[in-house]
């Protein structure tokens, strides 16, 4: 079922036209919408990926610690997009995320030799956003020969903005079945690290003002530059008019100059401009948080030279998004924004969906730098929960929500129930939300409620809240002593589990294990320098024998950019378990902990599973695998982290191959509650009822379901 289409409560009558044509596509401008790429080597990555975290409050499901390049596209395709959409699955996510978020990195580019065509130039590199964007393209991309020039199917040549799914299959602007539809990622890089980029502090500003502005809708002016530089102003120059007349009749403001910078103008909402070097930081103007600013030039986004002025200078200048290409894209209007970019902004569109908009040929050059998620001229809707969850539930529980909008002739129409960042319910205005609680774990869970308005933007408001769960009996709990030190400190923390059938505890940094104990109670110890610096929360979680993971509440740990002396020790590494479906992939982390930030580490797969195969990419504390289609039971996989002060233990991954679908419920039990379980989750479409994993709820899976239920688990 795709995101965009209607729930089965389009049973009243009188709503009917509403379900037909309501929640075609829902902005991607929330952070729900958001999966982050953190490197958990990079030390900067971390950093700066946990304060954008922070700040837009993303769920802790919504981040993924890997690297996010690859050393050729072939092999970004083979490891890092299958890794990707593994985890999207395991997740649950596949009905929400829209934007593949990187977060500060030192490489913003990927090689990609002989794929694309072009007669001017060879294309030998793909930007690192523009590799993430094309996902849903990659085996067409591997095949080779297409064009350069091959167009992107989201972009609109019309004013109208339209709100970016990427459940949603695009032609010509609009949702489309034709086979000429394509699906996409909006990728976009934070910002880049390396020589010319930018630094920690002017990424920290841009993440701030970004997030700061959204919904304000700030008074100011979009600035259309009209250059002599016919190469780089003359491909744009002739929608400015049309630009600045669309948004004027908005009510906004927008002037069309002949100059290469609106110098002595103060209140610069958006620039574009054509040239190929221009001194941004020491211009006569004011660029307001919020701003997407571009110069259309070859070399914008291409770090690795000194030639032409880069695109990091708008962001150290005020911006809060820019656009460039990694290598000579010649003179294509099609690989930049188009004028309406500013015009699509200012009707309330989130950064990345205005630039994608308007970008007429897929991104394989070009990079989107900044925050995506940006939205300040949206009217944000107030969503509330008038009966939020108070102490543990059990059973069947009802929300009720109401929304409101400050945009003219807009109401909020829509609502979705986020658990864990995954959708579990869709309702209207009139309708009252639903949770079935015996389809989570018991435990711990962060809750949101999304509202959706009627514009085509379909702009997005968020409630946040906990829920704690109890109708098996389980629980964890967390308690530690120390929440804040340098690398060096080392944080130890209590972990305990209740309930039957456990089978360990492990400590989690949004999501990822990065320590854990076969026994319980147990103390598990993790330094600074593994977490990375910045705030981070973090869980215990119990694994129990049926498959089911109950977590803790979370606790905050913040590290500081800083380190004393290590402690000298080996690195240490820890056993743990993991939940893999025969024929899936999956990232498997390789938990350890370390202090010494100058000795740099490996990671040694000792001997591999016999069930699953080891697929070959980066080789950080974390390793692709790709299960067998028969594979049933147990299997391992044992690795040691190398360093110049010693070698860890041996530690052993416990690979657990599928706990049995019919036990729906995670009971350790197949009986009447799992059917009704599945039921529930059938007759409202979602994913989790996708038995025979063909992206879709049909009856088909009831079918295959039923067949499974009836003959049990053995």
């Amino acid at each position: 079922m795709s995101r965009g289409g209607p729930v089965n409560r389009c049973f009243d009558v009188a709503f009917l036209g509403l379900c037909l044509t309501a929640g075609v596509a829902r902005a991607g401008g929330s952070p729900e919408n958001v999966l982050l790429i953190i490197d958990p080597l990079d030390r900067r990555s971390l950093q700066l990926g946990h304060h954008y975290k922070a700040v837009r409050d993303i769920p802790d499901s919504n981040v993924l610690y890997m690297e996010p390049g690859a050393t050729n596209f072939a092999s970004f395709a083979q490891f890092n997009l299958a890794a990707l959409f593994a985890t999207i699955k395991e997740r649950g996510l596949a009905e929400q995320i829209d934007y593949i978020v990187i977060a500060p990195a030192d490489v913003f580019f990927v090689s990609a030799p002989g794929l694309v065509i072009d007669g001017c130039s060879p294309v030998t590199r793909f930007s690192l956003s523009g590799a993430y964007s094309l996902a849903f393209m990659a085996d067409e991309v591997l095949a080779g020969g297409m064009g350069v020039l091959t167009p992107n199917r989201y972009y609109s040549g019309t004013d109208a903005p339209r709100a970016f799914d990427s459940e949603i299959r695009w032609l010509n602007g609009f949702p489309s079945d034709s086979p000429d539809a394509r699906r996409y990622f909006i990728g976009a890089m934070l910002g880049y690290t390396g020589q010319r980029g930018n630094t920690p502090s002017e990424l920290f500003d841009m993440i701030d003002r970004s997030a700061a502005v959204d919904g304000v809708r700030p008074p100011g002016t979009f600035y259309f530059m009209q250059t002599t530089d016919q190469a780089r102003s003359g491909p744009r120059h002739g929608a400015y008019p049309a630009a600045v007349a669309s948004i004027v009749s908005l009510g906004g403001q927008a002037e069309h100059q002949m100059a290469v910078l609106p110098n002595g103008r103060h209140d610069c909402l958006g620039v574009m401009t054509g040239i190929a070097s221009l001194d941004v930081p020491s211009a006569d103007m004011t660029i307001l948080p919020g701003a997407f600013c571009d110069h259309l030039t070859s070399f914008a986004g291409m770090f690795d030279t000194g030639s032409q002025t880069k695109m990091s200078h708008w962001i150290a200048s005020g911006a809060s998004g820019t656009w460039g290409t990694v290598q000579e894209p010649c003179n294509y209007p099609g690989k930049f924004p188009h004028a309406r970019m500013h015009l699509y902004y200012f009707q309330g569109m989130s950064l990345g969906e205005s630039v994608f908009r308007a970008v007429s040929a897929v991104p394989f050059q070009g990079l989107l730098y900044g925050d995506p998620i940006t939205r300040p001229h949206d009217h944000v809707p107030t969503v509330t929960v008038v009966n939020p969850p108070e102490g543990p539930v059990s059973g069947t529980i009802n929300l009720t929500q109401s929304g409101t909008t400050t945009k003219p002739g807009a109401s909020v129409v829509e609502f979705d129930l986020l658990v864990d960042g995954k959708r579990y319910d869709r309702v209207f205005f009139f309708q009252t939300l639903t949770l079935d609680s015996t389809l989570l774990s018991d435990g711990w869970h962060d809750m949101r409620v999304l509202g959706y308005d009627s514009t085509d933007v379909r702009s997005t408001g968020t409630w946040v809240g906990p829920l704690v769960v109890n109708n098996r009996g389980r629980s964890a709990s967390i308690g530690g002593a120390t929440f804040s030190g340098n690398w060096n400190t080392a944080f130890t923390f209590d972990l305990d589990a209740a309930g039957s059938g456990l089978r360990e505890v492990r400590l989690l940094q949004h999501g990822r294990v990065v320590a854990a104990s076969k026994a319980s109670p147990a103390s598990l110890t993790v330094h600074g320098w593994t977490l990375g610096a910045g705030v981070s929360r973090l869980q215990a979680e119990a694994l129990y024998a049926d498959g089911m993971r109950v977590r803790s509440a979370p606790v905050e740990v913040t590290v500081s950019f800083s380190g004393a002396t290590p402690s000298g020790q080996p690195p240490v590494a820890s056993d743990y378990s993991v939940h893999v479906k025969p024929g899936d992939d999956a990232l498997v982390e390789l938990p350890h902990t370390f202090d010494d930030r100058d000795v740099p580490v490996g990671f040694e797969i000792l001997t591999s599973p016999a069930k699953a195969s080891v697929i070959p990419g980066p080789e950080g504390p974390f390793r692709l695998i790709r299960a067998g289609a028969g594979a049933t039971g147990m299997d391992t996989m044992t690795f040691r982290v190398t360093s110049a002060t010693g070698d860890s233990n041996v530690a052993t991954v416990r690979i657990l191959y599928s706990p049995c679908v019919a036990d729906f419920n995670g009971d350790a039990r197949v009986d009447t509650l799992d059917f009704i379980a599945f039921l529930n989750a059938f007759t409202s479409g979602d994913l989790r009822a996708d038995v025979n994993d063909d992206g879709t709820v049909t009856t088909l899976d009831f079918i295959q379901y039923l067949n499974l239920w009836n003959a049990g688990c053995l």
